[in-house]
Parts: C-alpha cells; sequence; structure tokens
C-alpha cells in the first residue's frame, strides 16, 4: 500500500452535505456526552408525567407532558433540520468546493497546511471522518474520496498519524 502518494479528497459543502455533517456530529456527540442521561431523565420523567396526569386528572400536566414526549420523538430532528438549513443559508462557505491533499506531515485544505500534531482526534463514522483541531473539526465524507481504496488508505495514514483514532459503531 503506497501511503507516500498524496491523497485527494474533493466535495462541494452543499445543503446535503452541511445537513449530514450536523446530523452526524449531533448523533455522535449525543451518544458519547454524559449530557445524555440528562435527555433520558427529561424524557423518563415527561413520560412519567404523562401516566401520573391521566391517574389525578391533572389535563394541564398532560397537556405538557405529551407535548414534551411528542416533541422528543416526532419533531426534534425536523425541528433541528430547519434550523440547519437556515444557518446553511447564512454560511460563508455554502456550496464551496474543497480540494484536500493528505499526505505523511498533515492535510492541505485549500492553501492551509494542518499537521498531523494538530489534530487532537480522528473519528470515523459509517459515512465521514471528524477531524478535530483546536476548538473546530473538519467533516470529509467517505464520499470525497475517489474510491474506496483511497478512503482505507487515509484511514490508514490518519491511524499512524494521530494519537486518537476512533472508529464509532
Amino acid at each position: 500500500m503506497n501511503t507516500s502518494k498524496p491523497i485527494l479528497i474533493n466535495y462541494t459543502w452543499s445543503q446535503e452535505v452541511f445537513v449530514s455533517a450536523s446530523q452526524a456530529t449531533y448523533e455522535f456527540e449525543l451518544k458519547h456526552s454524559p449530557k445524555r442521561f440528562l435527555g433520558w431523565f427529561f424524557i423518563g420523567l415527561s413520560q412519567f408525567g404523562v401516566v401520573a396526569a391521566l391517574k389525578k386528572d391533572a389535563y394541564g400536566l398532560l397537556l405538557i407532558s405529551s407535548i414534551l414526549v411528542i416533541y422528543w420523538y416526532l419533531f426534534r430532528w425536523p425541528i433541528r433540520r430547519f434550523m440547519i438549513t437556515r444557518s446553511f443559508a447564512s454560511s460563508q462557505s455554502k456550496n464551496h468546493t474543497f480540494k484536500m491533499t493528505a499526505t505523511k506531515e498533515g492535510i492541505q485544505v485549500d492553501s492551509t497546511m494542518i499537521s498531523w500534531n494538530d489534530i487532537t482526534e480522528v473519528i470515523s463514522l459509517d459515512k465521514a471522518y471528524l477531524l478535530y483541531h483546536g476548538t473546530s473539526f473538519l467533516f470529509i465524507p467517505k464520499s470525497a474520496f475517489a474510491n474506496d481504496k483511497e478512503s482505507d488508505r487515509f484511514s490508514n495514514l490518519v491511524k499512524n498519524s494521530v494519537t486518537s483514532y476512533k472508529k464509532d459503531t
């Protein structure tokens, strides 16, 4: 496997990619954050509120608890998607075509070189990579590679170049 040959990564920061990046990071962080327990507690409390309200004829509590449960299970992602889509409309990177090159030294994003030493963590998701550096991250869809072989080369390069590489399942 030739890891000295640069790996080319090209994709357009379209609305679809923006929403996909937002959803992937949201789901990953929700899955691995201690805050998820607060969310579970909130939903459990709301569901118990529905049951308690039915037993005590407390229609105000029933209404509030029911709205919260319906929001959580049915409308949380559609509302979030609407907000993300509106955010994309004002994004400076809207429809920008990113041309990246990954080498042993780091990853070149347009005219900026990011050293592998500056990448604090890489997460391999089902359809993308998240490369954390500083207070931000790069989202690289796996479809941005020419083929699966190039994506695998990138994965191997990253595993050998950064201290923290995780594959999310």
